[in-house]
């Protein structure tokens, strides 16, 4: 363990950072515009940052520059694997936000965003897999919350009187999607906004979501991507082909790619088991969401590269206005009335892209069965939701 204080004056690392940040001053600008708008920072406020060996260096000195601009201090942990929880614990007493930058998984942050800043009564944010990407000019995090707030707004008013979804696209998915009835579950606005106590979120914000009957997902769900966490790369050898029955993933097709989401699926379904729960939940569909955020970009870095080039994090990927994204696995989201009835040790969303896509939503029971009256709220691509 190690800690760093927050004055960076007169420190052989600080003069590293300014001399670095030469060429970065519309990505700290960017961070400080977001760090107010989506995080509430205030002046007087402290943070905490959790790092680890594989924390994306770049990104630490933009968010530390950020704040130091802002007038706030911080410190850092560095997680190892003799890092102890009641660490953690101590410093959250002392600091008021906690920005989790670690990649790796650590015991002493298990219980970190389910319980410890709820006791302790932090607000945290969530950056496992951020690059810097996202600070540029033009980034995700430079979409203006009140363009976040108003496409949400619109897209809740539509949802919230969906029965059931037909999804296709020119990969080949073709899938029925039925909710719970009665609207026993809401749609969730994810505008990335921490502002009250025991909070927590990642960025970019721009999504609203919701589980689907855990029973009543079919058909088949084209893949030309794997989450990130599974993958980091920007596509796949050979599309991959879930078949869905009864709301689990009952085949997995394709080539290299299937065969790496097959096993990490089986490892998890082995976790599970280990943990008496029920090795099939990992296969669940798990939640339904659209994409909300214009600058978010898509998983594909640089379509000139290969398949197996590093691509974009799915945590900003699943944000993209016009896309949807589909997930496996563990039902609760956090949001009460959103969640389902499965809890198990893993959660995935898969990314459709907007490219080739159409999402019927129907509004009667009886028209989803017939597939009647249904409504394209994404005709080939096209957005019919404003």
């Amino acid at each position: 363990m190690s800690f760093e204080q927050p004055k960076f004056v007169n420190s052989k690392e600080s003069k590293i950072e300014k001399k670095e940040f030469s060429y970065l001053p519309e990505c700290v600008r960017n961070a400080e515009n977001a760090l107010q708008d989506f995080l509430k920072l205030k002046p007087e406020e402290r943070v905490l940052f959790l790092e680890d060996k594989k924390t994306n260096r770049d990104v630490i000195l933009i968010l530390k520059e950020a704040i130091q601009n802002m007038g706030s201090s911080w410190e850092k942990i560095v997680l190892k694997k003799e890092t102890k929880r009641r660490e953690i614990q101590n410093l959250l007493k002392e600091n008021e936000i906690v920005i989790d930058l670690s990649v790796e998984s650590s015991q002493a942050t298990e219980n970190l965003l389910d319980e410890d800043i709820k006791k302790f009564g932090n607000r945290a944010l969530a950056l496992y897999d951020i690059d810097t990407g996202m600070f540029k000019e033009g980034g995700a995090l430079t979409e203006k919350l009140e363009d976040l707030e108003w496409r949400l707004n619109k897209m809740e008013t539509l949802l919230k009187n969906a029965v059931g979804f037909r999804i296709t696209s020119v990969y080949g998915t073709n899938l029925e999607v039925e909710l719970r009835p009665f609207k026993e579950r809401r749609w969730f606005k994810d505008t990335g906004v921490i502002e009250g106590p025991g909070q927590w979120d990642n960025l970019p914000g721009g999504e609203i979501f919701t589980t689907p009957d855990e029973g009543k997902v079919n058909g088949t769900l084209v893949l030309p991507a794997l989450d990130s966490i599974i993958s980091p790369e920007q596509g796949v050898d050979e599309f991959i082909n879930l078949k869905i029955k009864n709301g689990k993933i009952v085949l997995i097709q394709g080539g290299k790619s299937a065969e790496k989401l097959r096993k990490n699926l089986e490892e998890m379904a082995y976790e599970a088991y280990k943990e008496r729960k029920n090795p099939w939940d990992v296969y669940q569909c798990a939640e339904l969401a659209f994409g909300a955020n214009s600058k978010a970009r898509s998983v594909v870095a640089d379509p000139d590269q290969p398949y197996n080039f590093p691509g974009v994090s799915t945590v900003e990927t699943e944000k993209r206005l016009g896309t949807i994204h589909i997930a496996f696995g563990d039902t609760k989201h956090g949001e009460e009335g959103t969640e389902g009835f499965v809890e198990t040790v893993c959660h995935y969303d898969f990314v459709i892209p907007r490219n080739g896509l159409t999402v019927e939503m129907f509004n009667n029971e009886e028209d989803f069965k017939k597939k009647v009256n249904g409504r394209k709220i994404i005709n080939r691509g096209g957005l019919n939701f404003f």
